[in-house]
């Protein structure tokens, strides 16, 4: 396998693994941070800011492979439009 395919496939499995965490996590969520911009990695809330930029400034430093998962955290009431 060349190392192009490999760096896709890691991706694959990090977007995988971010989803997996999102789904069983948006609720908490949603309740600790609603209207904030989070950042996880490695399943873990790492950082949390107003914008994507301050929330990824940290990790843009390091110089990594893959960023860490961000979002912005709807506020419930958000939710409640999609459900309908």
């Amino acid at each position: 396998m060349n190392s192009k395919h490999q760096d896709v496939q890691k991706g694959a499995n990090i977007l995988q693994k971010h989803d997996q965490w999102l789904a069983e996590n948006l609720d908490q969520l949603i309740e600790k941070y609603p209207g904030k911009i989070v950042a996880v990695l490695d399943g873990e809330v790492v950082a949390v800011g107003d914008t994507y930029q301050e929330v990824y400034a940290p990790f843009q430093k390091q110089n990594r492979d893959w960023m860490p998962l961000a979002i912005r955290v709807p506020y419930p009431d958000d939710l409640q439009e999609l459900l309908i």
